[in-house]
């Protein structure tokens, strides 16, 4: 990934130039499709961890519940709710995972490995938010331990940071360079259609499925997918506000390792995401139903 020519040259795409609709239109997809795969394993590390350490505690996992769409996962039943490493364990392992994982693809960074290099940036953003604003596991853990919340805040933040900084440099992967404005509507859009197909999909599959049933944890995740359609929304403005302000002034003053060259999107790069997204949302419906 690493160039030689200036600034100017490593933003703007080389050849024929596609019409804007067209080129708008395959970046959306293309951040649509890859929303899937990359929340999915997000979830699965999570939750695995969770899991994880409910086997090594001699317990059982009866329902793994993990999903591509932008609703919550469990792994139930909690075998030591007072263990407070059972709470840590979800955020641990898959910021582990993934910081693995984007180490070793992002200096080989391309369209075709964006869904593994993409997974630390959203996880760091996720997880930071919630240790940023100390909910869910980080709010069990400082009630159990009494430990401040001020630590959670700042690693929250630095991770939210960092997380931004790296998920708005692979941009230029989904076809969108810094100068241009398009992102404004490609990410939001992106966004939005996820957050709206994992709505219809908890609306219609989550009543009266064995997690509601058994468990009565419907309402909670429905409530959260209704939660999400905002909050991605907001969350994809912010990242497209940072792309075309304060990332394209820090561009020509980045190092090479951390530029990425524009892509020209073609029909043929949605192949793979198509086929992950088509898997894993499969996938997940066989697990909720």
């Amino acid at each position: 990934m690493k160039t030689e020519p200036s600034p100017v040259t490593m933003t703007e795409p080389q050849g024929p130039t596609p019409p804007v609709r067209t080129s708008m239109l395959r970046s959306t997809l293309l951040l649509f499709l890859l929303a899937f795969p990359v929340y999915f394993m997000f979830l699965v590390f999570h939750e695995g961890g969770h899991a994880l350490h409910t086997l090594a505690m001699g317990g059982s996992v009866s329902m793994f519940y993990v999903h591509p769409f932008p609703m919550a996962g469990y792994a139930l039943p909690p075998f030591d709710w007072e263990n407070v490493w059972f709470h840590a364990a979800g955020a641990a392992l898959v910021l582990l995972v993934s910081l693995l994982i984007f180490l070793l693809c992002w200096k080989r960074r391309s369209i075709s490995s964006l869904p593994l290099v993409m997974f630390f940036p959203w996880t760091a953003i996720g997880q930071g938010f919630v240790m940023l604003m100390v909910m869910d596991d980080f709010n069990n853990i400082v009630q159990l331990t009494g430990i401040s919340p001020i630590i959670f805040r700042v690693m929250g933040l630095m991770l939210v940071v960092a997380g931004i900084f790296l998920f708005v440099s692979l941009f230029p992967l989904l076809g969108l360079a810094p100068r241009n404005f398009k992102s404004l509507i490609v990410v939001p859009a992106a966004f939005f259609l996820w957050a709206l197909v994992g709505l219809i999909v908890g609306t219609l599959v989550v009543p009266g499925s064995p997690i509601d049933v058994v468990y009565g944890l419907g309402e909670s995740i429905l409530a959260t997918a209704k939660t999400s359609l905002v909050l991605y929304i907001a969350f994809s403005l912010i990242l497209a506000g940072t792309y075309v302000t304060l990332y394209r002034w820090a561009f020509p003053r980045l190092p090479d390792w951390l530029r990425t060259e524009t892509a020209q999107l073609a029909w043929k790069d949605l192949r793979i995401p198509a086929l992950l997204a088509v898997s894993s949302v499969a996938i997940g419906l066989i697990i909720i139903t």
